[in-house]
């Protein structure tokens, strides 16, 4: 009896009925991977295993569309890629799931296996993410409201309706929510796994002001001398709010292996020798963004009951809450939460 079929089992694993066989690199499809290649780390991975032997099998499942390649890489890149540079079959587990599920098994296996730069961590992290909305969703049948609702909230910020930060806040919020519902996880275990809410924050922040823009220069900028491991400095880049101006930056970076991002901005805008100061709205309204991002969810429960109706003090704010508040409430139950 497989291990989804012992009592008390929480969950059936995509591993239970999962065979072993050897297959020719030649008949897998590796299109659509998350991750970037490292040719000479597959070339290594290649050699090692024509030596030692292959000591972790990759992860393949019967591929979708016919008339092609009938395997399509689940996980296992470098060595897919290795067994192929050397000649050699590759070990690999079939497994067979819904689409969410086996991103959700190539997102967690890379962000338990190895140590991620920023940019390559950011697209595993939105993966991750994507997977558990996705998979409520589709428990509640809402898969396409889900996909709509998060496409209508980012429209939102290119429009100048809502504020990235807003969206980020939000965004984060939601997804370590989703994280712990499919995975049972309190935030100290997310924490530990470095998915609390400031590392999904900061990762989600990377991949909508750079991964997901600009995917053609993604690659090329994790590969940058100074900043494509510097999560600082790509920050100084997601925050540039103009998505015109955050093209030319990385741009500029490309083209200089030795500059700086501080640099980078100073040419693309040379008025800017320094940040100009925060509006009122931008300063205020993040410091209550940020606070508000630092309470657990006891205490944001007994601050909306005892401090914050306190802090409408007109008839005209109580009624934009309300609104504000029930706009948001249909939004969660049409499938954005």
């Amino acid at each position: 009896m497989s291990a989804a079929a012992k009592p008390g089992a929480a969950r059936a694993c995509l591993l239970d009925d999962a065979q072993v066989i050897v297959v020719d690199p030649a008949e897998i499809d590796t299109a659509g991977r998350i991750g970037f290649l490292h040719p000479d780390k597959a070339e290594a991975l290649g050699r090692l295993m024509l030596v030692d032997g292959q000591r972790d099998a990759i992860k393949i499942t019967p591929h979708p569309k016919k008339g092609g390649k009938p395997w399509l890489l689940v996980t296992g890149l470098h060595r897919t890629e290795g067994a192929a540079a050397v000649g050699i079959g590759v070990r690999a587990l079939v497994v067979k799931g819904k689409p969410e599920e086996l991103a959700d098994l190539e997102a967690s296996e890379n962000l338990h296996r190895r140590p991620l730069a920023p940019l390559e961590r950011a697209k595993f992290v939105q993966a991750l993410c994507e997977a558990a909305q996705q998979r409520i969703a589709r428990e509640h049948g809402q898969i396409s409201q889900h996909k709509l609702a998060v496409k209508a909230r980012w429209a939102r910020v290119k429009t100048g309706e809502i504020r990235a930060d807003q969206a980020l806040q939000q965004e984060s919020d939601d997804t370590v929510e989703k994280i712990s519902t499919v995975y049972g996880w309190q935030e100290s275990a997310a924490d530990a796994f470095g998915l609390g809410k400031r590392s999904v924050r900061n990762a989600l922040h990377l991949y909508r002001m750079i991964v997901e823009p600009f995917p053609e220069l993604v690659a090329p900028l994790s590969r940058h001398p100074v900043v494509g491991e510097n999560a600082k400095q790509l920050r100084d880049i997601a925050d540039l709010r103009d998505e015109r101006i955050r093209r030319q930056v990385i741009e500029t970076l490309i083209a200089d292996p030795e500059l700086g991002a501080g640099d980078a901005i100073i040419q693309v805008m040379p008025h800017l020798q320094s940040e100009r100061a925060p509006t009122p709205f931008e300063k205020f309204g993040g410091q209550i963004m940020t606070g508000w991002g630092r309470l657990g969810l006891p205490e944001r429960r007994r601050f909306i009951e005892t401090d914050l109706p306190g802090l409408f003090t007109t008839p005209d704010l109580i009624r934009r809450a309300q609104a504000a508040l029930a706009a948001r409430l249909e939004e969660m139950e049409a499938g954005d939460d």
